[in-house]
């Protein structure tokens, strides 16, 4: 082998492929700190195997509006069980004679 050299410039190699990890402590209220998480952001819990959990944000449905005085009161004079006739025609029908 002419002209060909081999240099080994690690040994360990196995240490180039190992991150490194954050590792969280839970406290006694059962709380766990995310990184980059956002006070009020909500998280779903999965346990997907013994020891191992998944996380998925949950992301809230948008608020809907306040409805408006004329709105609630269409609604109530258009429901189904909302009365037809006034008192006076009521009594009329539910009085005997």
């Amino acid at each position: 082998m002419s002209g060909v050299r081999i240099t080994i410039v690690d040994n360990n190699l196995y240490m180039w492929e190992n991150p490194t990890m954050k590792v969280q402590t839970i406290d006694t209220k059962r709380r766990l700190v995310l990184p980059g998480a956002k006070p009020g952001e909500c998280y779903a819990v999965r346990e997907a195997g013994p020891g191992h959990y998944e996380l998925a944000m949950v992301i809230p449905a948008p608020k809907k509006s306040k409805p408006k005085r004329a709105e609630i009161d269409d609604l109530l004079t258009t429901a189904a069980l909302t009365p037809r006739m006034n008192w006076e025609q009521l009594r009329t029908l539910t009085r005997e004679p």
